[in-house]
């Protein structure tokens, strides 16, 4: 008896009860191929892709904090570098003053070695010029004496001749 009134009512609502079981049937099978050859799969595929992401993140979280060493790291070495840079331009400007200073000590040297062979010239001539002149003081004197001595008597002669040999051997 409740056959027909399920056959009253699926009829009523424009179904074919074999034909509703036959196609719940069909669904039931294609439920179970879908869950076994593409959920499963889809799932174990989405769940490689979560882990991949997962590793992903895990691997860029790495790269930031090696990124941030390597920013550290650098801005140690560029430290120690500029460091490095101020000793060798100290060194550098040292180097120049003490060489500057062996230049100046040379050219001192050099300018007190010239000055000295200058005067040492200067007296060699002077020497030079105070025999010449003596040379020539004692022509002069010779010659006057014997003008002079044209008018004097031998004595005064003499005497006027050892005063003069006398003079000359003093300066």
């Amino acid at each position: 008896m409740i056959e027909p009134v399920t056959k009253d009512v699926l009829g009523a609502l424009g179904l074919n009860g074999k034909l509703f079981m036959a196609q719940l049937f069909n669904f039931g099978i294609v439920l179970f191929v879908m869950w076994r050859f593409v959920y499963r799969p889809l799932l174990a595929l989405m769940d490689k892709r979560t882990k991949e992401i997962q590793d992903g993140l895990k691997h860029a979280q790495d790269a930031k904090v090696r990124l941030a060493d390597a920013q550290a790291e650098k801005e140690r070495i560029l430290k120690d570098a500029r460091v490095a840079a101020q000793e060798i331009l100290k060194e550098t400007q040292d180097k120049a003053e003490s060489l500057r200073q062996e230049k100046m000590s040379q050219a001192k040297m050099e300018i007190e070695k010239i000055v000295l062979e200058t005067k040492q010239q200067i007296k060699e001539e002077r020497d030079a010029a105070f025999v010449a002149l003596k040379g020539e003081i004692g022509s002069l004197v010779t010659l006057a004496i014997g003008k002079v001595a044209q008018g004097m008597n031998t004595e005064t002669h003499k005497n006027l001749i050892k005063d003069a040999i006398n003079e000359i051997k003093t300066s």
